[in-house]
């Protein structure tokens, strides 16, 4: 049976009043599954209409939201520190997970964190306990749910490759897998001619001098990946761009990670307004490589 995709489409940046002819655009493209995003569910923690506004649209226009980017950032993060946000961050995490539940998502992709890493420069052994912790908490109620929280590796210290296998290895259950996050993963790779000096500032803050490497980020996960982020980029920043506007190869990514033996979906995660791309270049894209 083919993995279904959901096309990351952030309706909470524009007004409710161009959602359907956006829709219905997609639709005519043959797309009708989307990312319930992490703006989208910290709207639905702010505003208790919010969710029932998007399931009746879902309703009436017949789409579906197959996958949810869990609420991120330093207060949202697994690893926050502040006492005095810990249990409220928990507690916004459940509340996040079951309106994901409501509309319909089967995983909900987390982010362990970055701020402390980053800012403050915290080793991940003093950050690893909080995360477990918060994993914990969060498990029993994706258990509840019937979903699967995907931990995503990203770019920073506290979010590697290694850091994501080491979670994994705390926990026996069904319910948690990992988001393979391909642009991160091209981020963190080798190639020849590759230098230093040419990558972007965010990893001159998260790294300083010395970038770890991964050339094999893909076959190291595969084995727990149940969903994914597509996107390209030039091996130097995370600039979220369409597949064939970096460096992945394409065919050979889509070969591999469809080998995973949980599998559950995939997730275009294309900046569609930082990088001005259209809707039906979006979707032509993917439909292409899909096949």
């Amino acid at each position: 049976m083919a993995v279904p995709l959901s096309h990351f489409f952030d309706f909470s940046e524009i007004p409710e009043k161009f959602y359907p002819g956006i829709i219905n655009e997609f639709k005519e493209l043959g797309s009708t599954n989307f990312v319930l995003t992490d703006r989208m569910l910290k709207n639905f923690l702010d505003e208790p209409w919010a969710c029932t506004r998007f399931k009746r649209l879902s309703h009436i226009h017949n789409i579906s939201f197959g996958d949810a980017h869990m609420p991120f950032g330093q207060p949202y993060d697994l690893c926050c520190s502040e006492k005095g946000r810990r249990a409220e961050m928990i507690s916004d995490q459940k509340r996040a997970m079951a309106y994901a539940s409501d509309m319909g998502c089967r995983t909900c992709t987390i982010h362990m964190g970055a701020y402390e890493s980053v800012v403050y420069h915290t080793p991940n052994s003093e950050l690893r306990p909080r995360v477990v912790d918060a994993l914990g908490q969060l498990l029993e109620e994706a258990e509840k749910l019937d979903m699967v929280l995907a931990i995503e590796n990203s770019f920073e210290r506290s979010n590697t490759p290694a850091e994501v296998l080491y979670y994994m290895s705390c926990f026996d259950t069904p319910h948690l897998g990992v988001c393979y996050d391909a642009g991160h993963a091209c981020l963190m790779s080798d190639f020849p001619g590759k230098v230093r000096e040419k990558y972007a500032p965010g990893m001159d803050a998260a790294w300083g001098d010395v970038v770890e490497c991964y050339p094999d980020a893909l076959g190291d996960l595969l084995p727990h990946i149940v969903t994914c982020h597509l996107h390209d980029n030039d091996g130097y920043s995370d600039a979220h761009k369409m597949p064939g506007d970096g460096r992945i190869n394409w065919q050979e990514l889509i070969a591999k990670i469809r080998t995973a033996p949980r599998l559950m979906t995939m997730q275009s995660e294309v900046s569609m307004f930082g990088n001005g791309y259209s809707i039906g270049n979006l979707v032509r894209t993917f439909n292409k490589i899909m096949q």
